[in-house]
């Protein structure tokens, strides 16, 4: 006798179950999580920025590929796709010269699956377009589940990430790099932790700033330097907090002894504020002592920055 076998029943659910709303909701939920998206179409993304403006519209997600100048413009739509978000695909990519493109809808038409298709077979090789279908479903009675499906890429793409699915020496160094600098971090100040550290190729979050704060450590556009992450938290936007950190700048430099950058873009929620090391660092054309030049600047300025920041953080809670 067959033994009985019983499945749960998979449901799936629209987006807007879960949140609420695609702007305030999905969008700010990707930005956080844009690994996800990365590992599916084979890109290593960082530097996710949301409602970043274009002319007259609003990119949803603004990001680059991970140690390099590559645009990505990410346009999230909920229900059916349209020609608006077709033509606005174009006006973004137009606008910041982004050079992949990801269209993310509940459901696609089947001309506008027809139209990315042919754009993908018209682009040169470092033209990308996908589209993509978030499903939330939830399998019997348990928690929902987001998962993604690729419904248009790039011919031979899968077969270019699998050729790819190696480290490429780029990777690799800011690998050896990172891995060499928390260690030489861990030796000065033994009381840091390896939790407290999380490594995305290109660069490294210091993850104990607390009041909606990030510290990271960041190779970009052939500098290095240290980012204070403003992300905000649950009692206040994240321009509030670079509001009340920016009428201390006088103190905050004279503190730290160096000239602050402080990078509030208008329609983008984070902000920034940078402290940038006086060299030029390209990953993949530093020396060894060039590199342990770097390290030693870290441990020399990160806590300079870290407390001065800190002297003020009743000003900021």
């Amino acid at each position: 006798m067959a033994k009985e076998i019983n499945l749960a029943t998979i449901n799936e659910f629209p987006l807007n179950d879960l949140f609420q709303f695609e702007d305030r909701d999905f969008t700010p939920w990707l930005q956080k999580n844009i690994d996800y998206l990365g590992n599916l179409i084979g890109i290593d993304i960082a530097d996710a920025e949301t409602e970043v403006p274009i002319g007259n519209y609003r990119l949803d997600i603004l990001a680059y590929e991970a140690g390099t100048d590559r645009k990505i413009a990410i346009e999230n739509q909920y229900g059916t796709t349209n020609h608006t978000h077709l033509g606005q695909l174009m006006t973004y990519m137009a606008g910041i010269n982004a050079e992949v493109v990801v269209w993310i809808a509940e459901n696609f038409n089947n001309e506008h699956l027809t139209a990315i298709n042919h754009l993908n077979q018209i682009s040169n090789e470092n033209i990308a377009f996908f589209c993509i279908k978030p499903r939330l479903i939830r399998v019997g009675d348990s928690d929902p589940a987001l998962e993604f499906l690729v419904v248009a890429k790039p011919d031979e793409w899968e077969k270019q990430v699998k050729r790819e699915t190696k480290l490429s020496d780029r990777q690799i160094e800011y690998e050896k790099f990172w891995i060499k600098l928390v260690n030489r971090f861990k030796e000065v100040y033994p009381n840091i932790k390896p939790g407290m550290w999380s490594v995305n190729r290109s660069y490294l979050i210091m993850c104990f700033g607390g009041s909606g704060l990030e510290y990271i450590l960041k190779f970009s556009h052939g500098s290095f330097l240290i980012n204070l992450y403003i992300k905000g938290n649950a009692k206040m936007h994240p321009h509030e907090i670079f509001d009340r950190i920016v009428v201390k700048k006088d103190f905050i430099e004279k503190d730290v002894g160096a000239e602050i950058e402080f990078d509030k873009k208008e329609g983008v929620k984070a902000t920034r504020i940078n402290l940038y090391c006086d060299a030029e660092a390209d990953i993949l054309n530093l020396s060894e002592k060039e590199k342990d030049f770097l390290i030693e600047w870290s441990i020399e300025w990160l806590p300079k920055f870290k407390n001065a920041i800190q002297k003020i953080k009743r000003d900021i809670e």
